[in-house]
């Protein structure tokens, strides 16, 4: 008796897999490679102002003044940066900026994060209406806050002072850091809290054990944040500083590039730019893995 094997040849049933799996590969690759070469385009076109401002600070005026513009200066100049910074006014408006946004920053995270906790941790009457309400105060936008907050601010005499600025920037820091850090503080689960009461914690024992250091992702982030946000705001501080003479590092620029006087400086105007937003860049670079990971670590739920 002659027995028949009726099992079929490996190789040939699965050619047709392995030829189905190559295309697929081959289009994956091809796919891959054109969406880097528009992210590659898209980020040229986005770095390519931040490369002219960059090069423009090292141009000679004979480069500045050219008729046709040079991708790279003939020779590397340095006047620019002296101009700026030998300008009497440079130096104590980046001064009151500082002091501003260092001011704003602290005041902006403390009140928030402590109204944040509440938020999340109690519930009282009015509760939803206060969120929804932190959120509507950032869709309105500064421009329409001015008069009120001018007005406000003269009646209680901080108009012409760094104090008066600090104040007025919690208008958009406060709302920001209690919307943001309350998804924080929301995925803490409560039973942390408790569990720390129970092994002899206070409940602000609890509070710098507990909810802290977990939170300490979204401070940072909500903080780098606000900064950006007090540092190169310019309509509040122009306003209300303009009664005191003094003025802030974005305000000087806004001056500094108008001036008649001064004629069109392009490397003094540019270098300044740059100088003004050195500080953010840093500071952004510094904090750019705490800023991710504060970006996600609220979004996940546990």
């Amino acid at each position: 008796m002659t027995v028949v094997d009726h099992k079929p040849a490996p190789a040939v049933a699965a050619a047709p897999k392995v030829k189905a799996k190559a295309r697929a590969t081959g289009r994956s690759s091809a796919a891959t490679w054109i969406w880097n070469l528009l992210g590659l385009g898209f980020a040229l076109v986005m770095a390519f102002p931040i490369y002219w401002m960059i090069i423009t600070t090292f141009k000679t005026n004979k480069d500045l003044i050219a008729q046709d513009p040079t991708f790279w200066p003939s020779s590397f100049s340095f006047e620019s940066y002296k101009t700026v910074l030998n300008d009497t006014e440079f130096w104590p408006s980046l001064q009151n900026t500082l002091i501003i946004t260092l001011g704003a920053v602290a005041m902006g995270l403390i009140v928030g994060f402590l109204a944040a906790i509440g938020v999340a941790r109690f519930n009282f009457r009015g509760r939803s209406f206060f969120i929804v309400t932190m959120l509507v105060v950032q869709m309105v936008p500064l421009l329409a806050l001015i008069v009120p907050l001018y007005v406000v601010m003269n009646n209680a005499g901080m108009t012409g002072t760094l104090v008066g600025v600090m104040l007025a920037y919690l208008v958009f820091t406060v709302p920001y850091v209690v919307w943001t850090l309350r998804s924080f503080i929301v995925n803490i689960p409560a039973e942390l809290d408790e569990a720390a009461m129970v092994d002899g914690c206070t409940q602000w024992g609890a509070f710098f054990r507990i909810i802290l250091p977990l939170t300490l992702p979204g401070l940072i982030t909500t903080g780098v944040y606000s900064w950006i946000q007090a540092w190169n705001e310019f309509i509040v501080a122009n306003t209300l500083l303009a009664t005191g003479g003094q003025k802030t590092a974005m305000a000087w620029l806004t001056f500094y590039a108008t001036t008649p006087t001064r004629g069109a400086d392009y490397g003094a105007q540019m270098a300044g730019a740059l100088l003004v937003s050195l500080p953010v860049i840093v500071l952004f670079v510094f904090f750019q893995k705490k800023v991710s990971a504060g970006l996600t670590a609220g979004a996940v739920k546990g």
